[in-house]
């Protein structure tokens, strides 16, 4: 393996993997290779001195290329960082080390909550918090390790027991909540600020991981074996969990635990900043947050994946929120208003005799281009407002949905389920497109149990067209924005005014 990296290693030090010429692919491979020539150096077995001086001279070669090239995400500045701190203690080039300076001089990207600009755990987890506690290692900069603890405290309030950490929020793949068991890549982190602060909410964190991961924790032993110091007794475990209720305005976040119950609401969606539309509004990419999910929760064993409102409104899909508002008594106040317009003629000073007019995107709703100037041309708008208000209730949450404006707009409420539970109640079953089974809730309370964890839901709100369409900007691409699990649709049509009752016991 080492002679074909060897040969692979560009004269610029560089790495192609997908990307060419890649520093920060080049970062991921360096890192792990600097952890494993210090353990070779030092393991007294008589061939292993020829692999570390191979590595060295990778490591070497790649310095120069790592400090000279640049990045795509933030949290690549971070690997990049570690992997040059690495490299110069390593090598003794502490050239290396005036581009880390110029990365952290930027300042780390992490809010007063915790939580990073990507918002997402698997890179918290895998590249941001690792890495700045190897720059807080390796070059002293224990300052760094401040950002790390604010977001393993964050990693704590946004995870469940069963190893799922929040998502909704993010701004990067793991947004699609296709991965609930993710909170694997936090051990080595809570194990080192464990033992550095004495902190028994990681200590026993830690032990959760141990616990529950067991042997597929072999990936995460190389920095305990370079460090024998974070293999160390950890201290006595307190118990991590506790209730609470937190509005995370910077991400648009409302999350409360109560028992075995926690809820998450969410309104922030990169399409809106300040309660107004932003120049990403109906547009999907990666390093933008537009998870349509506005209510989720976990009970016990059960799982409700997320709430979803879909009105079929010009195909422009899902509703999001503009924001989140917290009141007293943790009542969270969501909404926003759809604008699609329709074109008038060009005024006749803005005419153009050979009819050429220029290519744009429609302005308002953003669903489409045409060769039509629309920037320039007068519209009629059609207009669909959407306000939801969750409540807590002595049973559960209500949620209120009034739709208004434009009339007779069918409306789908769609509730996803994770797999593994019964449902109880009266439902008439339908099948997709796919074949896969799903169930219209048209009147009276349907429920869903695993053991002795149940949510109860309704009431149905009659018969009328199920649609739970992503919009024509996935459609067009054969995209697709479907949550894992059971589906539950409950249909309405504008003015429309219902509140679903979720009951969890």
């Amino acid at each position: 393996m080492l002679e074909v990296l060897t040969r692979r290693q560009h004269c610029d030090g560089t790495y192609s993997v997908g990307n060419r010429h890649s520093p920060p692919d080049t970062g991921f491979l360096i890192e792990d290779f600097g952890i494993m020539v210090r353990i070779l150096e030092r393991d007294g077995h008589e061939a292993s001195q020829a692999i570390a001086d191979t590595i060295r001279d990778i490591l070497g070669k790649a310095g120069p290329g790592l400090a000279a090239g640049g990045i795509h995400t933030p949290n690549h500045r971070w690997k990049i960082c570690g992997a040059l701190a690495r490299i110069s203690r390593i090598t003794g080039d502490e050239s290396l080390l005036d581009r880390v300076d110029e990365w952290l001089a930027e300042g780390i990207d992490i809010d007063s909550d915790g939580i990073y600009s990507e918002r997402s755990p698997n890179y918290y987890s895998a590249v941001s918090n690792p890495s700045l506690l190897t720059v807080a290692h390796e070059l002293n900069h224990t300052e760094l390790i401040d950002h790390v603890r604010k977001n393993l405290e964050l990693t704590i309030e946004h995870a469940e027991p069963n190893g799922e950490v929040e998502t909704v929020m993010s701004r990067r793949q793991d947004q699609t909540q296709a991965q609930p068991d993710n909170i694997q890549a936090f051990y080595v982190q809570f194990r080192e600020l464990a033992l550095r602060d004495k902190n028994g909410r990681f200590a026993a964190m830690a032990r959760l991981l141990e616990e529950r991961y067991g042997s597929r924790l072999g990936d995460y032993l190389a920095p305990l074996i370079e460090r024998p110091e974070l293999a160390a007794l950890l201290p006595e475990p307190e118990t991590p969990w506790a209730d609470y209720e937190k509005h995370y305005k910077n991400v648009g976040l409302f999350r409360a635990r109560r028992g075995k119950l926690t809820t998450a609401a969410f309104g922030g969606s990169d399409w809106y900043s300040n309660g107004e539309q932003t120049a990403f509004y109906n547009r999907f990419a990666s390093g933008l947050s537009t998870n349509p999910t506005l209510f989720r929760a976990w009970n016990g064993k059960l799982a409700l994946d997320g709430v979803r409102l879909v009105p079929q409104f010009f195909t422009m899909g899902h509703f999001r929120s503009n924001g989140l508002s917290v009141s007293d008594g943790g009542v969270v106040t969501l909404g926003s208003e759809m604008e699609v317009p329709y074109y008038l003629p060009m005024p006749a000073d803005q005419r153009d005799a050979n009819g050429e007019y220029a290519l744009g995107r429609s302005v308002a709703d953003g669903r489409f281009y045409a060769a039509l100037d629309f920037a320039n041309r007068p519209t009629s708008m059609r207009r669909l407002k959407t306000d939801v208000v969750i409540s807590p209730t002595d049973k559960g949450y209500d949620l209120a949905f009034e739709v208004t404006g434009e009339r007779d707009v069918e409306v789908t409420i769609e509730l996803t389920f994770r797999e593994g539970g019964a449902f109880g109640g009266a439902m008439k079953q339908l099948t997709d497109t796919n074949g896969v089974k799903t169930f219209h809730l048209v009147e009276g309370e349907g429920s869903y149990s695993l053991g002795d964890d149940t949510i109860t839901f309704g009431p149905g709100n009659g018969e009328g067209l199920v649609s739970a369409d992503a919009g024509e900007q996935y459609s067009w691409h054969a995209g697709s924005l479907v949550l894992r699990g059971h589906k539950v649709f409950i249909t309405g049509v504008a003015p429309f005014q219902y509140t679903l009752n979720l009951g969890f016991s």
